[in-house]
């Protein structure tokens, strides 16, 4: 009887979960106006919040992009970590992708803007470690595919060692849950 009981609670926790995820997003960053010049990420854009050191630009149009910025098709804004105040901190830059609801990274197409450099990705739940990854870039774009062990993320950071602008994301696959 204590197995059954166990058994079913175990399905309704599962069903519950899977009952608030939300399919798969793949977020390509082609739907943010245009601009020329480097802004903020749009907070709620694909329900995440994003935080200090998340830019979006039209590479094509943004005179201080690198090579690594400009391997995607023409109309279509990126997404980068950094900007120059990262330097006031030396040269390490922080992003920072937040829900509440919970999220879970798949994977993401990146390059180096400018040249190679490392990144580390550290995903947390609730203030606690999930789990880091190491990646070391190119100016060519490569996929990063994020550890499934990691589970579900309330926070994710991404440290940048090189230049400023030196992370440039051109799509993330995600899901979110509650949305």
């Amino acid at each position: 009887m204590k197995r059954m009981i166990s058994t079913a609670i175990w399905i309704l926790c599962l069903l519950a979960m899977v009952t608030t995820a939300s399919a798969q997003q793949n977020l390509n960053f082609a739907d943010l106006p245009l601009v020329n010049t480097p802004s903020p990420m749009p907070d709620g854009y694909g329900q995440l919040g994003w935080g200090n050191n998340l830019y979006y630009v039209n590479p094509y149009g943004w005179s201080g992009a690198g090579s690594g910025f400009r391997l995607g098709p023409q109309g279509e804004d990126v997404v980068f970590v950094g900007a120059r105040n990262c330097r006031l901190v030396g040269y390490t830059c922080y992003g920072t992708l937040t829900d509440p609801r919970g999220f879970q990274l798949v994977s993401a197409n990146v390059a180096a803007g400018f040249g190679p450099t490392t990144i580390v990705v550290t995903a947390y739940n609730n203030g606690n470690v999930l789990g880091s990854a190491n990646y070391f870039l190119t100016t060519q774009m490569r996929t990063l595919n994020f550890p499934a062990e990691w589970g579900i993320a309330t926070e994710v950071v991404i440290q940048v060692t090189g230049q400023p602008d030196d992370l440039v994301m051109y799509g993330l696959s995600l899901y979110t849950l509650g949305g």
